[in-house]
């Protein structure tokens, strides 16, 4: 059967979408959990309800929240299953553990999230910040299962030689990824309680601009302090991931990060965090009331950096979906392939899908758009150009195009079908 296809925008920018939208929320799932019981201890320390009032504020935004985040991890998933099934099956066979536990801290971050925001007024101020702490645990918990798989995608550690579930989710780079990934949601959800509170103070009058300008002031240090550690995290992390990779066989993660098809990306993130890191200089030279607007401009900078991490990442396993183990064709490295029977005469077509060249590129409006638009290849190439293309890329597309993993008789196939006019 043959695999779908979004038009248009290709199955890989969909997923994209999706996954980014899905974590944005999940790191402010995270981050809010955190802030939420930590403000809500700031106030019963301090006997100051305006801090109370806005943890329930969080508190209630994230139980509803959750319940959309849970529709789009089902997404993924669903996605997953039906866009890259040889791939889904491999990764939920090898990090089988890890997503049942996944699922199961989600269906109580879920469960504890809606016990937090409905018994503010039902149980004893210690017995609702106890709720909020055990929030706050599965929360972390969800984000340090999660992450462990991508981890593994990327860099998949003695994995490779031992096969023990294990490995593959005790990878090399498992630590600072994990830093490098919850500290953000920490960054993120303070700073957009932060942009909340400010809209808010500009809007209101009298008691309630009061109420919202001290909010604004308590999110904006938190937020304007964590900023700073960021850098630390990401610097621990590309050490890591250089340590780990460098002496793998090319295109390996840090060859991609450091001269490959994640460079751009990441030059992208470094700006976007050096104008948040000068926003929150500037807000601590200027202090809160003159600074905040710069504190404002850092929290939109922050935010696209965290898209463009996002896509640094992925690029830097490419041209694998998980490195070293599955390219884009979904086909094992090593994995027996069977032989059709002499004199067969094999479809270029057929053997253009399961390749999984849809994967990247168009052809005859049909394919993803990762790749070059294959359609006119004719135009450019003959089949003996094409083959040695195809069977070995040259630089730079080998940092994205793996070699032909067919027999020369399915090239030969493909070259014919992508040359007929």
């Amino acid at each position: 059967m043959d695999g779908v296809q979004f038009p248009v925008l290709g199955n890989s920018i969909i997923m994209a979408v999706v996954i980014l939208t899905h974590v944005f929320f999940a790191f402010f799932a995270v981050g809010g959990s955190i802030l939420s019981v930590t403000a809500e201890w700031w106030g019963t320390k301090k006997k100051d309800d305006d801090y109370l009032r806005l943890a329930k504020s969080v508190s209630g935004f994230l139980s509803d929240m959750m319940k959309i985040n849970g529709v789009l991890g089902v997404a993924i998933v669903v996605l997953t299953i039906g866009l890259w099934s040889q791939f889904g099956a491999f990764l939920y066979s090898v990090q089988f553990w890890p997503f049942l536990f996944e699922g199961a801290v989600f269906l109580f971050l879920m469960i504890f999230s809606v016990i937090y925001h409905h018994t503010w007024d039902s149980v004893s101020r210690g017995t609702h910040i106890f709720f909020g702490v055990i929030t706050g645990f599965f929360a972390l918990m969800a984000g340090f299962l999660i992450n462990g798989i991508w981890a593994f995608m990327m860099v998949p550690g003695k994995w490779i030689e031992t096969k023990s579930r294990w490995d593959a989710f005790f990878n090399p780079i498992l630590t600072e990824s994990t830093i490098h990934i919850l500290l953000p949601t920490l960054i993120n959800a303070s700073l957009l309680i932060f942009l909340w509170t400010f809209w808010k103070s500009k809007k209101t009058q009298g008691t309630e601009q009061v109420y919202f300008n001290k909010m604004n002031l308590f999110v904006a240090k938190i937020g304007a302090a964590l900023l700073f550690l960021q850098p630390l995290s990401g610097l621990s992390f590309l050490f890591k991931v250089k340590s780990a990779t460098e002496n793998l066989p090319a295109p390996n993660p840090w060859q991609q990060i450091s001269d490959g098809m994640a460079t751009p990306f990441l030059y992208t993130m470094i700006t976007l965090a050096v104008i948040a890191m000068i926003g929150a200089v500037l807000y601590w030279v200027w202090g809160h009331e003159k600074g905040r607007k710069a504190l404002a401009v850092a929290s939109f900078a922050m935010f696209l950096a965290f898209f463009m991490g996002a896509f640094t990442r992925e690029r830097a396993r490419k041209p694998y979906l998980v490195w070293g183990i599955m390219p884009m064709n979904q086909q094992l490295i090593g994995e027996k392939k069977v032989t059709p029977p002499a004199g067969t005469k094999l479809n270029g077509e057929q053997v253009f899908k399961d390749q999984g060249c849809l994967a990247c590129h168009k052809f005859n409006g049909e394919g993803g758009t990762i790749g070059p638009d294959l359609t006119t290849v004719a135009s450019k190439y003959d089949k003996a150009k094409l083959m040695d293309f195809v069977r070995q890329p040259p630089a730079p597309a080998n940092t994205m195009m793996p070699s032909f993993a067919g027999s020369e008789e399915e090239l030969d196939a493909l070259t014919d079908h992508l040359l007929k006019k």
